[in-house]
């Protein structure tokens, strides 16, 4: 089963099922205000990472497609050339 971690519901659910031990053991020594905090904190860091992962993909889907395009030219030019070459 998936989850959906672009979300913040999909993140809290995977948080409490994965760190329910941790959770626990924090929350009986610190309480639940450094329950919640711990929480807001990961929860900010697998965002960020999220946003930086789709980021940088993006990048490189980008420059794939102007590498592809440049590939494609060149191979158009060459062509092109023999063409002419031959003539």
């Amino acid at each position: 089963m998936s989850v959906d971690l672009k979300t913040k519901e999909g993140r809290d659910k995977f948080l409490k099922e994965n760190l329910a031990d941790v959770l626990n053991g924090v929350n009986d020594s610190y309480g639940p205000v450094l329950v919640d905090e711990l929480l807001r904190r990961i929860d900010y860091t697998i965002t960020e990472f999220n946003n930086e992962m789709t980021s940088a993909f993006e990048l490189l889907k980008e420059k794939d497609k102007k590498r592809i395009e440049a590939f494609e030219k060149k191979s158009t030019l060459e062509s092109e050339e023999k063409k002419e070459f031959k003539k």
